[in-house]
C-alpha cells in the first residue's frame, strides 16, 4: 500500500510541477528531478499532459518579450526588500526617470534633452552675438517702425 500511495503522491507532484514549471525538465526543482521524469514515462495520462505543456511553452515562446519597466523592476525590488527599499537606489532619481518615461517612452531621454540643451545654447549665442549693443531709439526708428506697422513706406510727415 506504501507503494501506491507513493506512486500517487508521485503523480500528482508530476502533474503540479507540469503545471507550474511546463514541459523543460531544465525548469523543474533538482530534489525530484529524476523520480518526476520516469513518473511521467511510466503514466500514459502524465505523457499527455508533457506534449499539452510543450504546446503551450511552445505558443509562450512566440510571443514578443519587452523590456521591464522601472516601475515593474522598482516594485519587484521593494518586495523583495521587504518594502523597506533598497540600499543604495535614489528615489529623487527613479522618480525623474519615470517622468522622462511617460514623456520619452522611446527609450533614453539623453538624446532629446541634449537636443534641447544644444538647441537653447545655440540660440542664445547667437541672440548675443547679433544683437546690437548700441541700440539706442531715435525719431527716425519710431517712425521706421510706424511706417512697418501700417504697411505704408510713404508715411506723411505729421506721423513724425
Amino acid at each position: 500500500m506504501t507503494d501506491t500511495h507513493n506512486q500517487d503522491e508521485l503523480k500528482r507532484q508530476a502533474s503540479h510541477v507540469l503545471e507550474t514549471y511546463g514541459a523543460d525538465p531544465d525548469r523543474w526543482p533538482v530534489q525530484s528531478h529524476d523520480a518526476l521524469v520516469q513518473t511521467i514515462e511510466n503514466d500514459p495520462l502524465l505523457i499527455a499532459r508533457l506534449a499539452e505543456e510543450k504546446a503551450l511553452d511552445d505558443l509562450l515562446a512566440l510571443a514578443p518579450v519587452e523590456a521591464p519597466s522601472l516601475a515593474l523592476q522598482s516594485g519587484i525590488l521593494k518586495v523583495r526588500a521587504g518594502d523597506e527599499g533598497v540600499a543604495g537606489t535614489n528615489v529623487a532619481v527613479a522618480g525623474w526617470k519615470q517622468v522622462l518615461d511617460a514623456f520619452w517612452p522611446f527609450g533614453s531621454a539623453i538624446v532629446p534633452a541634449g537636443a534641447l540643451v544644444t538647441a537653447v545654447v545655440l540660440g542664445s549665442s547667437f541672440g548675443f552675438v547679433t544683437t546690437n549693443a548700441n541700440n539706442i531709439w531715435s525719431d527716425q526708428g519710431t517712425y521706421d517702425v510706424v511706417a512697418l506697422a501700417l504697411g505704408d513706406t510713404t508715411l506723411s510727415e505729421e506721423w513724425q
